[in-house]
This record gives structure tokens, sequence and C-alpha cells, in this order.
């Protein structure tokens, strides 16, 4: 009956000419390039919340809190202020559940 193998039994041995393993570098989550644009994105949200202090849906008055990109957020239509809507959470909600509604009423753009 033949002994189970154990890695004192290896008849391999080590030779000098193995190269060590390389330590591979993780894939960034962000490029370098997003990073950019989102610095510049944060002077913008910054700028356009204070400009436009009140939700720009019609019949809402609530204070702003967030911003509604109409066309999207692809390079730089995520810091063009053309395209933002000052919107409260509950509006901002609204617009992203109801696309159609959305469209017909201007607060986005199809993005084609």
């Amino acid at each position: 009956m033949a002994k189970p193998y154990s890695k004192e039994q290896s008849t391999r041995q080590a030779t000098k000419d193995e190269k060590p393993v390389k330590q591979r570098k993780p894939i960034p989550k962000k490029s370098a390039k997003r990073i950019d644009e989102e610095k510049l994105y944060k002077n913008e949200h910054k700028k356009y919340l204070i400009a436009y202090p009140y939700c720009e849906v019609r019949e809402c008055k609530s204070l702003s809190n967030q911003i509604h990109h109409k066309k999207g957020r692809i390079g730089s239509l995520l810091y063009n202020p053309e395209y933002f809507l000052a919107v409260c959470s509950e509006c901002h909600s609204k617009i992203e559940l109801n696309p159609i509604w959305a469209k017909v009423n201007g607060y986005s753009i199809i993005r084609l």
C-alpha cells in the first residue's frame, strides 16, 4: 500500500534560476482623468447650488440639495452647468423614476 504524498518526499528542487513572482498593481477604481473631472464638478456643484437655492421643478418650493444632470454625467457633461438642474431629493427621485414625464417637462434631455 502506497503512502500519501508529502512535501518532504518531493523530488523537485528549487533552482537559482527561478524568478520571484511579481506583485501585480491593483487596477485603480478611477482614472486620473476622472479624478480631475470630479474636482471640477465639485466646484461647479457648489456654485450652482448657491446660485439656485430652491428646487427648479415647477410647483416645488423646497430647498435644493442635489444636482440632476439633464443629459447624463459622461465626460464634460459631468461638470457642465448648462445641463444642471438644482432639485430637492424628492423631486430628484421623481425625475429618475419617471423618465418620460421628466423628458416631457424638460427635466431630462434625450442622450443621443
